[in-house]
């Protein structure tokens, strides 16, 4: 896989080149080279051959396989990828190369989930090659007492991936899914394991809309992808290639300078300021959403004017305020 994430990387510049050339700077065979490539191109990369000249490279899978990340990240980033095109859950197999070792930004990828997982145990649902569904291994040095910011830090770095590929800059609903125009682009579930009072590693899963056209009527007034909203015609594998790293720098800056990292937060909310409802266990409140406190928690305003904070449970914004969507809700799990 590694030799051929670099013979992607040579190619990418769309120029021939030739297959001596490849094998030099591998250090391997004419044949290897031509075996390598003919692995590409059965894994749907689209590679010109021509006697005499060499390879060039025309298209690259959608689907974030492992050469293509190496590719895309050649030279930049250095993150293991493992790609399968049916899991039961990407969250499941990332925890489990989590608890086995793996290293800040490993990411499990899928082009379909059968048991995914979004927040408060629903099933996650998607149509197979149409959604950007993965789950990244995060480490962060944080106390577990902070460790309430981190779904909204994931959040921060996906809303800023996605604007590095498409120029769209998606809002941030409390605690951190993504909109665009109003509607639902992305979900985000992060779980937590703690060691004694810090956090031991934690695992972001994300599902992105990417592809798709339409979506079932009974989530069409609520939902959007990045080809509807944003006219999105690249790849999820672009995507990704920049999710994960943002998603980490968004981390690595709620370790360093979470005051800066909350500002960013409150700047991308499309909660913070408005009428919102939120439904818990007790039953559910209407308030103003005036802030998010130092624990990661939305401190709302209540008619009587107390204020009241939730670190958990469903909300929803006012149906009659601009951008308004359907609801979501917040679930972080964590054990020892």
């Amino acid at each position: 896989m590694a030799d051929r994430g670099r013979i992607l990387a040579m190619l990418r510049g769309g120029d021939f080149v030739s297959g001596a050339e490849i094998g030099r700077r591998l250090g391997v065979s004419r044949a290897m080279v031509g075996r390598e490539v003919g692995g590409l191109v059965a894994a749907g990369c689209r590679i010109e051959a021509v006697t005499g000249r060499g390879y060039r490279l025309l298209a690259l899978p959608d689907g974030p396989l492992p050469e293509v990340m190496a590719a895309l990240w050649h030279g930049r980033f250095d993150y293991p990828v493992r790609f399968l095109s049916e899991v039961p859950s990407t969250m499941q197999l990332a925890g489990e190369w989590a608890r086995a070792g793996a290293p800040p930004g490993a990411t499990v990828a899928t082009d379909h989930q059968t048991a995914g997982r979004g927040r408060r145990g629903r099933n996650w649902q998607d149509p197979p090659g149409e959604a950007l569904l993965m789950s990244v291994v995060l480490r962060p040095r944080l106390e577990a007492a902070a460790a309430g910011w981190l779904p909204l830090a994931v959040a921060v770095g996906a809303a800023r991936g996605v604007a590095e590929v498409t120029g769209a800059a998606p809002g941030i609903k409390w605690p951190n899914d993504l909109l665009l125009e109003g509607r639902k682009l992305a979900g985000i579930l992060v779980e937590l394991t703690l060691d004694e009072q810090d956090v031991r590693y934690a695992v972001a899963g994300l599902g992105v809309n990417v592809h798709q056209t339409g979506f079932p009527a009974e989530i069409a007034g609520r939902a959007t992808s990045l080809r509807q909203a944003a006219g999105y015609q690249g790849t999820r594998a672009e995507l990704m290639a920049a999710l994960v790293p943002a998603v980490l720098g968004a981390v690595r800056e709620l370790e360093l300078d979470p005051l800066r990292l909350r500002d960013a937060w409150r700047a991308q909310s499309v909660t913070l300021g408005r009428e919102v409802e939120i439904r818990t266990s007790q039953g559910g409140v209407r308030g103003l959403a005036l802030d998010v406190d130092e624990i990661g928690r939305i401190v709302l305003e209540m008619p009587d004017g107390r204020r009241q904070a939730y670190a958990a449970g469903e909300i929803s914004l006012d149906q009659h305020a601009a951008g308004s969507s359907g609801s979501t809700g917040r679930s972080s799990s964590t054990s020892r």
